[in-house]
């Protein structure tokens, strides 16, 4: 079984919190005042900025590259990403946030090769995070969320609940509800899907849909278009406000900062060249290892925040707030009349009208945007493309303003299978973040100076190119976005435009080899274009080449993908 992208969110998704349902703001919200200065931009160009991949629940993937790159080539300042890579992108700007990351031994500033190994180190003990707290819910959704998964279908099978809602309804109902209490879950089960269970009149025909979500729950399945409308089984507030937690801890926020700063001060420098493992056994100055000092510091904050009840401060915090980092994250948008058309089909869905195959869902792929959560001016460059790349891709583009992490952690890894489309407070539509899976052009639009793509190799996801069928695109939209045998598709130019590119091989592992598919991002190989030369490497990667000959890396090659039937 693969797990789709939004698993990605759901799998890392240790949280969004209840802020409240976090209200985006207009395009001009976020200028000062005077005029003078634009909150969010960080001053100059970004150096050295990622296009991250969305992957699902191969998101340990993102972390494994990042700290490599910032260990050979310093601190990423610009980001972009969807699906999981929105929470990539939110747990490593809450790195970045964190003091201690920047100042060593005290008050003094780190030089650049120190800050860039204690913001590696911080990437590769979230790996330790989730072994400190596994017995917390945060254990559960950082490091487990394939097992929940799994558990939830063998316990659907073992009941037989399939076979016995053809027979007893009610029985059916009861087992249903019995699966939705296991400890490894009933925290995080979605009240939508409770309530359908409440609903005597359509109960029938909501036992097959909950069933069937249990069963499809995160695979790359897309045979018809029944999960646009159809509820996830797990509640994405209640994954919030895990994940926001985590992002806290990583921010410095009600952790112990100057244990934080200590752990870092005696275990980052060591830790150059060395995955968390290997890391975590470095023995600290003062008795002990890394790893058993990072995880009593883990363990500790995690006691404390659930003690003091408060919901995590990260998730009210906005993208465009002032930040180190430039970062923007995408999501797939449906406007205009695809709005009423969406709204039209769920009433049609949850009617039990249709109680299969596709549900009459009448839609123009015009309608469909691909939309960027960020900084008024960085949107504003977006949408200017001063780039000149005019591909379909970046002519789609809609701004979608500076929400709080909550509004885009609920929407971008939100994706089909996962969770029904989602209403954004604008009145617009987001149906998840698979939309710019190789946003390598945004950042260039943006100005950052060096742009590495991390990705895999391969043709574009079978998975986005069937939702985008779904959602009206023609033939000839595909092969102008998605087409790896057409020189001018948004795909080929986004590999092109990269400076270079991280090629890993995540697709070659299972879903519970995520050591092993670290591993291999950890040494994945670096394909290096003429705009990556000169740039000021911290220590050279041995693992270097011009060309690694790998569809969805070097670019002009195909796989041979075709427009989905």
């Amino acid at each position: 079984m693969k797990i789709s992208a939004g698993l990605s969110s759901v799998l890392l998704l240790a949280g969004l919190a209840a802020f409240g349902a976090g209200c985006s703001r207009g395009a001009d919200d976020d200028a000062a005042e005077d005029g003078s200065k634009i909150v969010g931009d960080a001053p100059g160009a970004p150096r050295l900025c990622a296009a991250v991949r969305g992957n699902g629940h191969y998101i340990v993937t993102h972390f494994a590259s990042l700290a490599r790159i910032v260990e050979h080539y310093g601190v990423v300042d610009g980001i972009a990403g969807g699906s999981s890579g929105s929470l990539t992108t939110f747990v490593y700007d809450s790195v970045l946030a964190n003091p201690a990351v920047a100042s060593c031994g005290g008050a003094k500033e780190c030089g650049d090769a120190a800050r860039a190994a204690r913001v590696s180190l911080a990437l590769k003990s979230i790996e330790g995070y989730g072994l400190a707290v596994a017995s917390s819910e945060e254990g559960v959704a950082i490091g487990n969320l394939v097992g929940v998964a799994a558990k939830l279908k063998q316990e659907v099978d073992a009941r037989g609940i399939a076979a016995l809602a053809s027979t007893d309804t009610a029985s059916a109902a009861a087992q249903l509800r019995e699966v939705l209490e296991i400890p490894e879950v009933r925290s995080l089960v979605n009240p939508e899907v409770l309530a359908m269970l409440g609903d005597a009149e359509h109960l029938e025909y909501n036992v097959k849909e909950i069933h069937t979500s249990i069963a499809t729950l995160g695979a790359f399945s897309v045979d018809d278009n029944r999960l646009f409308f159809r509820p996830g089984v797990l509640s994405w507030d209640a994954l919030a406000l895990l994940f926001g937690r985590v992002a806290d801890f990583y921010a410095g926020y009600g952790a112990d900062g100057d244990a934080q700063a200590a752990w870092l001060d005696a275990c980052a420098e060591a830790s150059v060249g060395k995955e968390w493992a290997e890391a975590a056994a470095l023995p600290m100055p003062s008795g002990g290892t890394c790893g058993e000092a990072f995880g009593k510091l883990a363990s500790d904050y995690r006691a404390a925040a659930r003690a003091s009840g408060e919901a995590p401060r990260r998730l009210g915090e906005t993208i465009g707030a002032p930040s180190a980092l430039r970062k923007v994250v995408s999501t797939s948008v449906l406007e205009g009349g695809a709005v009423a058309s969406y709204e039209k089909a769920r009433a049609a869905y949850l009617s039990g009208a249709h109680a299969a195959g596709d549900v009459p869902f009448d839609v123009a792929f015009d309608d469909i945007k691909f939309g960027y959560w960020g900084a008024r001016a960085d949107l504003a460059a977006l949408a200017a493309d001063g780039a000149g790349f005019g591909d379909l891709k970046t002519k789609k583009m809609t701004s979608l303003g500076d929400a709080t992490w909550k509004e885009i952690l609920t929407a971008s890894p939100a994706e089909p299978g996962l969770s029904r489309f989602v209403e954004l407070p604008d009145g617009r539509i987001s149906a998840g973040g698979w939309s710019d899976l190789a946003p390598t052009l945004v950042l260039k639009n943006m100005g950052c100076e060096r742009v590495v793509y991390v990705t895999r190799e391969g043709d574009e996801s079978g998975f986005a190119t069937k939702i985008a069928k779904h959602l009206g695109m023609s033939e000839a939209e595909w092969q102008k976005l998605y087409d790896l045998g057409d020189a001018q598709s948004s795909y080929n130019v986004s590999l092109e435009s990269a400076d270079a590119v991280w090629c890993t091989s995540w697709n070659s592992f299972g879903d519970l080899q995520q050591r092993e598919m670290a591993a291999d991002s950890w040494r994945a190989p670096l394909e290096t274009r003429d705009g990556f030369a000169g740039i000021r490497a911290l220590a050279p990667y041995a693992n270097t080449t011009p060309r690694t000959g790998k569809v969805g890396c070097t670019p002009g090659l195909s796989g041979g993908a075709t427009y989905p039937r």
